[in-house]
Order: structure tokens, then C-alpha cells, then sequence
């Protein structure tokens, strides 16, 4: 449960109080973020994902509900998303092959690649994998996203669709090709 303190403090709020309202951000701000920091190991991300969560916070005032601390609200809530910032970047990159995730890894790590590193920045490149998965046939496309992001087995796959093992691993190697395919001038050492 709240605090006296913190339930005037969330009342405030409510009715829009701006004053409370930078009083909590400069009370937790730090703090959340150092917290946020330890989770994604990343200090830009970890003020992105606080900031978020105080924009959120000011723009939904009128909703705002909190049974418990405030202290345990606001590390709960930053927990939470820095959870799901994680889950979305790991499942964006599953979606890659090993292979192809080793490459990546030795662009970003050696200097002697001749890809200037301002031209195919991260976002770039997750925008382009994105592209080349959108633009997989609907059934080669189901396929992959399950293979990769839900990581079910092929013969999971195979029963979840009644298809053949072999039909998900021939879709799943299409897929493979096809994206090689759409990266290959993004990606030249594809």
C-alpha cells in the first residue's frame, strides 16, 4: 500500500499537478534508469525505457491506480518493459541464422571490414531483416517466424501446421535463401 505521503502525492498527479509531478521524476528518474541500465546494459536504452514510462505516466494521470509503493510501482513498471524491450530484441535477432548472426557479430566487432559503420547502422539493419521476412511467401513466412521466434522444432511445426517435416524444412531453407537474397546489398559479405 501507498504511503500517506505517496497517495497525495498520486492524487496531485491526477489532477494534473505538474509540480508533483517533476517532484516524483526527480526523485525516482536516477535511480530507475541506473536500475534500467543493470537490466539492458545499455545507458541510452535504459533512459529511452524511463523516460517512456514518465511520459506514459503523465499522459494517462487521470487513469492512474497504484496499490502498493509507490518505489515498488515504478521499479515494477521499469522491470517490466526493460522484460519486453529484451524479449523484442532477442526475437528480432532469433530470426537470424547462426551463420548469419556470426557475420554480424564480426562486422560490429572488426574494424578491417571496408563497410563504413555509418551506413548500416542497427536500426537499419533490423529494418531490413523485418523487410526480408514481410516479403517471405505467407506460408514460407508463418513457417519461419515459428522456427525462429517461437523456436519450435520442425516436427512442432509440422504438427502445429499438418504439413510434412521435410515441407518445414524446405520452407524454412527458402526462407533462408530469400533473405540472403534481399540483404545481399545491405550485407555485401552475405
Amino acid at each position: 500500500m501507498p504511503s500517506l505521503a505517496e497517495k497525495r502525492l498520486i492524487e496531485s498527479i491526477k489532477e494534473g499537478d505538474f509540480k508533483s509531478y517533476e517532484l516524483l521524476f526527480k526523485s525516482y528518474y536516477s535511480s530507475l534508469c541506473k536500475y534500467a541500465r543493470s537490466l539492458v546494459h545499455n545507458g541510452v536504452t535504459a533512459e529511452d525505457i524511463v523516460m517512456d514510462l514518465f511520459i506514459k505516466l503523465w499522459e494517462s494521470q487521470d487513469k492512474l491506480l497504484i496499490n502498493t509503493s509507490l518505489n515498488a510501482y515504478l521499479f515494477r513498471s521499469v522491470h517490466n518493459r526493460c522484460m519486453n524491450y529484451l524479449t523484442r530484441t532477442s526475437h528480432r535477432f532469433s530470426n537470424l541464422d547462426d551463420e548469419t548472426i556470426e557475420k554480424l557479430n564480426k562486422l560490429v566487432s572488426n574494424d578491417s571490414i571496408n563497410v563504413p559503420s555509418a551506413e548500416y547502422n542497427t536500426i537499419e539493419l533490423i529494418q531490413e531483416i523485418d523487410s526480408a521476412i514481410e516479403k517471405l511467401p505467407e506460408e514460407c513466412r508463418r513457417i519461419f517466424i515459428m522456427s525462429r521466434t517461437e523456436e519450435l522444432s520442425h516436427k512442432e511445426i509440422a504438427e502445429k501446421l499438418n504439413l510434412s517435416v521435410n515441407t518445414v524444412k524446405v520452407q524454412i531453407y527458402r526462407a533462408l535463401i530469400k533473405m540472403r537474397e534481399h540483404l545481399k546489398d545491405f550485407l555485401p559479405f552475405l
